[in-house]
């Protein structure tokens, strides 16, 4: 039966030999010092600010995109003060270390602005290229084949690095990454072959990681960022 079942008209085919595509990203890198890993034995909430950096985009698409990047350092933030972090106002901070005679005393810096630890977001990069020839069949996705063409898309990485102010050090280092097409398979479909088949033809660009997508990812890294600063 199910071999009648696969001679039937293209329109039912997929359900007999559906094709996805996957990929897989980098494993996460996490460095925690011992220095900050007992300072927040000491300082189970400790006073925050995000440090932020224009987010990099290599093509010349508008920020529409994505959106106003400061929704995605809320949803940061809003990690943090569910963890019960106290986080300080990121434009308030900006004003004090503008000032150049507070720049080189971190003590001081730390006391005028009531914080004690950075956690500056130094790279969040939205076009991270993944790319393969390879797909997957079969009811498990166990049979490997091969694509005529190379499929490409857009995944996330992103970099926090911690600094300690009391101490002036950096204390910490954590990356984070995000691969399309990993946790759901993109499935071969007919719209997939389309939206492909402009990508080649120079009618759309290479398709990006939707803004929903990139929230729950930032919130992710963001828990998994806490957990590690603690060294659990």
């Amino acid at each position: 039966m199910k071999f009648i079942q696969c001679l039937l008209p293209v329109f039912l085919l997929a359900s007999c030999a559906s094709k996805h595509i996957k990929f897989t990203a980098p494993p996460e890198e996490m460095i925690t010092t011992r220095l900050l890993s007992d300072f927040l034995k000491e300082n189970k909430y400790p006073k925050i600010v995000l440090r932020t950096h224009k987010a990099t985009k290599k093509t010349t698409e508008s920020e529409d995109v994505i959106g106003d990047y400061n929704d995605l350092y809320n949803a940061i933030e809003k990690e943090f003060l569910n963890s019960g972090y106290i986080v300080r106002d990121r434009a308030l901070f900006e004003q004090v270390v503008s000032n150049s005679a507070n720049t080189i005393n971190y003590e001081e810096l730390g006391a005028k602005s009531d914080t004690e630890l950075i956690i500056e977001l130094s790279k969040l990069d939205m076009e991270v290229l993944y790319q393969t020839n390879k797909y997957y069949s079969g009811r498990y996705a166990e049979k490997e084949r091969l694509l005529n063409y190379m499929y490409s898309r857009y995944g996330v990485s992103v970099e926090f690095k911690i600094v300690l102010i009391r101490n002036n050090e950096l204390a910490g280092s954590y990356q984070f990454n995000y691969a399309p097409c990993s946790e759901r398979p993109c499935e071969i479909n007919a719209a997939f072959i389309r939206e492909w088949k402009a990508v080649k033809r120079g009618k759309r660009e290479i398709t990006r990681v939707e803004k929903n997508v990139l929230e729950s990812f930032l919130r992710d890294a963001t828990r998994q960022l806490v957990y590690s600063m603690r060294g659990i």
